[in-house]
């Protein structure tokens, strides 16, 4: 199976900072933009499905992209969301010190399971995208995944075993992935 994974367009709180976590924010004018240009490119690119987190910013994007390129139905995954930040939503990263008094940084709120409320584990965001893969497994040959910074990097994690916590996933970021091994148990 191939992959490509594409992060979503930039929304208003990703330009100010703000952590969005399952807040349904939209696309900016500059995130319609770019999921546009993204769409240009990928139309190099062999896609038979697509596959979207069913959050307006992850699913706006996908839809630009299905219209773009002429694959008729986005498939929504609400296991594609990105990870529930709890009370972190709508704050930025010195609002999130400040109210854990704790010097945290990106790699602490990404990749930790921080003392806040409503905060979705770690633990819980592998075992979604595990199901998402084997849920997927066999459907189609070349897969559009759109989703979120976060969760690509978790997904990434499950079929690469790179580091989650250290990879920047810019907004419309297309990532490749050719000849994945989607026997995702044996990797657990």
């Amino acid at each position: 199976m191939n992959l490509i994974f594409l992060r979503h367009g930039e929304t208003i709180w990703n330009r100010t900072g703000r952590w969005q976590g399952n807040t349904d924010v939209p696309l900016s004018e500059t995130g319609m933009e770019q999921a546009r240009k993204a769409a240009e490119q990928l139309k190099n690119y062999k896609i038979d499905c697509i596959f979207s987190s069913d959050l307006r910013r992850a699913r706006d994007t996908a839809r630009i992209v299905s219209e773009t390129i002429g694959i008729g139905q986005v498939m929504e995954d609400r296991r594609l969301r990105e990870r529930n930040l709890g009370i972190m939503e709508g704050k930025t990263t010195e609002e999130i010190k400040k109210m854990l008094n704790m010097d945290v940084g990106i790699v602490d709120i990404v990749g930790k399971d921080l003392p806040v409320n409503g905060l979705e584990s770690i633990e819980s965001q592998f075992l979604r995208g595990r199901e998402f893969f084997n849920s997927i497994n066999g459907k189609c040959e070349n897969v559009l995944i759109v989703s979120h910074g976060v969760m690509i990097g978790i997904l990434l994690n499950i079929l690469t075993g790179e580091d989650f916590r250290y990879r920047k996933i810019s907004n419309c970021e297309i990532i490749r992935l050719e000849n994945v091994d989607m026997e995702i148990d044996k990797k657990i």
